[in-house]
């Protein structure tokens, strides 16, 4: 996506989380926004660091509210990020990425794990184990192939 449309993204998204009638309005059209222009499902309320960047609109991509996301994360299109189950136990939380995590396009991360920093999730990857910094993970199941260090 283009640098203004990931502003018009960060700047909603960070606005919907403020009280009162700026936050729902917000709410309003971070909704919109995200859902019918850029087509993904990211809820205002992730944690999601700074920088966070969305390629293609992030088109197709659907994120549980509970995953987190560090600093300068990148999502590419057609990504699931969520738990294993549709319960709210604690055995089921959502994934944490790190800082400086690229994530390729049709990539699946599930369950309670932690992609490291600094690594890079190959397309098509079907994440469901931790995964160590400074990686290179691909595959399905997905599996370090490289080590960035």
């Amino acid at each position: 996506m283009d640098n203004k449309k990931t502003k018009l993204f960060n700047w909603l998204r960070l606005h919907s989380l403020r009280g009162g009638v700026i936050g729902k309005i917000s709410r309003v059209l971070y909704k919109f926004y995200s859902e019918q222009v850029l087509g993904c499902d990211i809820p205002y309320n992730t944690k999601i660091g700074s920088n966070f960047t969305i390629f293609h609109g992030a088109h197709g991509s659907v994120v549980n509210p509970y995953a987190i996301f560090g600093n300068d994360v990148t999502l590419r299109q057609n990504t699931t990020i969520g738990s294993k189950s549709f319960t709210t136990n604690d055995d089921d939380k959502a994934p944490i990425i790190e800082d400086r995590v690229q994530i390729g396009p049709n990539v699946c991360i599930i369950g309670n794990i932690i992609i490291g920093h600094d690594s890079l999730v190959g397309a098509g990857a079907v994440v469901v184990n931790d995964v160590p910094p400074y990686s290179v993970v691909v595959g399905n199941p997905g599996r370090v192939v490289e080590t960035l260090i």
